[in-house]
């Protein structure tokens, strides 16, 4: 099988559950960036992260290359909202950066390599633009020779010209001459099509909540010697609170002429909600032994651990996804475990397309959350407890808003107009502060109760996968 490898730059659906809630949240604003913060799994794992104006995630794997060279491989992650769009001439929202990746080596015979990509992002609303997770992935494969370096990833917002820099200390190392197994590459994404495989990387190593499985792809080098083998896959927990997952994934090794092989899985996840674990490969002989061994980290739900300690503001947070009959039951659950699978079971219901590794409500509400609580903060309340925020993430982002102010010791309007169904919303900020209150109540409460109707004919449907909310159906 020929692979497809190129330098991809892909928009995905990939919003992180990144939030933060003070002990006081209905009088602070909530920072989406805090609570959630991943930064001692990527610390611990040597995953680069910039913070600066641009920030990114970036991590290297290492892959059997030809002669002497290894195949280094290079994924960049970053958010659309760390960059400055522009609108085109054609109605959509353009943003264009540069990836720079330096090799220098510590050996003054080995040259030292520069490359540099541009690259372009359009998506079709403004909303898209402030998504704040890895939204965006740029990916390449370099052939290097095995050596010490300096390795530096820079980030150019070209519209912008802001910039972020990461580095480290690479140790190339070359692959054995014996049957060898590459560090398991996590996968956004793969496909297969008529000219070979596409995939996509995950260079955070992160799942925002429980996936149904984990995709991955690895090289073996020398599995012409020896052998026949075979490839196993299995997740180990860092910890016993993570819970377990037994081995679900083998396939035979069939190698290519040269002796390499490229495989590609997926390793179903039945038992494994949150907490760091390891993705380990192992080589297998025909005898049963394993021959070599790699791993890789993973962390699911890294908001797991806040989610539990600080129940009732989790609940908050999903108070419009929520029936009022799911949160009655919710409250009343306890302990850590406990917490973590309602949480996720609750989540699991809602998921659009089960056949994906993400579960694209859960980000999309989160992502809502995080526009509400920009654009609707007010010295009051954070945005998505206010009016305008209950009405956005409860109803949708409106067609047109229509501002009105109006001179001083008058009261300010501000209309949301739903083209698609016919209706408006009417706002007035009678006290100032940016408070806006609803004045449109029979209209919201008629829209409202349409969706809630549907939306728990949906849920009805799909409460047999989450025992524990089912009688909310009943």
């Amino acid at each position: 099988m020929q692979l497809m490898r190129f330098a991809a730059l892909v928009v995905l659906a990939t919003v992180s559950t990144l939030i933060a809630v003070p002990r006081s949240a209905f009088s602070q604003d909530i920072d989406l960036r805090e609570i959630f913060s991943n930064d001692r799994f990527y610390e611990d794992h040597e995953i680069l992260r910039a913070r600066g104006d641009v920030g990114f995630l970036a991590d290297t794997w290492f892959l059997p290359g030809t002669a002497d060279s290894v195949q280094v491989l290079v994924g960049v992650s970053l958010s659309n909202s760390s960059l400055q769009f522009v609108r085109t001439t054609d109605g959509l929202w353009q943003a264009n950066y540069q990836v720079k990746a330096a090799f220098d080596p510590e050996d003054g015979d080995v040259d030292a390599l520069e490359r540099s990509w541009d690259k372009s992002v359009e998506v079709e609303t403004f909303d898209e633009t402030m998504l704040e997770t890895e939204t965006i992935v740029f990916q390449t494969e370099l052939a290097m020779a095995p050596g010490t370096y300096d390795f530096s990833v820079t980030v150019r917002d070209q519209n912008a010209n802001d910039a972020s820099r990461a580095s480290a200390t690479l140790e190339i190392a070359p692959f054995p001459s014996v049957a060898a197994v590459s560090e398991p590459v996590l996968l956004r994404l793969y496909q297969t099509t008529d000219s070979g495989v596409s995939y996509v990387v995950s260079p955070s190593h992160y799942y925002s909540s429980a996936p149904s499985r984990f995709d991955f792809m690895i090289d073996l080098a020398h599995v012409d010697q020896g052998g026949p083998y075979t490839a196993r896959a299995q997740l180990v927990p860092e910890a016993e609170a993570a819970g377990g997952a037994a081995a679900a994934w083998s396939q035979e090794v069939v190698s290519e002429d040269n002796g390499t092989a490229q495989l590609f899985g997926s390793l179903q996840n039945d038992d494994a909600r949150f907490g760091e674990f390891r993705f380990e490969i192992e080589l297998i002989d025909d005898t049963g032994e394993v021959v070599t061994s790699r791993s890789t980290p993973l962390m699911i739900a890294g908001s797991g651990g806040w989610i539990a300690e600080n129940w009732d503001d989790a609940l908050s947070l999903i108070k419009y996804a929520a029936t009022k009959d799911e949160l009655k039951i919710l409250k009343d659950v306890d302990g850590a475990e406990a917490r973590i699978e309602a949480w996720n079971c609750f989540w699991r219901i809602r998921d659009p397309i089960p056949a994906t590794a993400v579960n694209e409500e859960l980000q999309d509400y989160f992502r809502r959350i995080a526009i509400a609580n920009r654009e609707w903060k007010s010295a009051l309340r954070p945005g998505y407890l206010s009016d305008r925020g209950r009405v956005y993430l409860t109803l949708g982002s409106p067609d047109e808003i229509n501002q009105q102010p109006v001179p001083r010791g008058a009261e300010a309007l501000e209309v949301w107009l739903y083209y698609r169904n016919n209706f408006q919303i009417l706002f007035i900020d009678r006290i100032g502060f940016n408070n806006y209150q609803l004045e449109s109540i029979g209209v919201y409460q008629r829209e409202l109760g349409s969706l809630e109707r549907r939306k728990r004919r949906f849920l009805k449907e799909r409460s047999r996968e989450c025992p524990l909310l089912t009688p909310a159906y009943e």
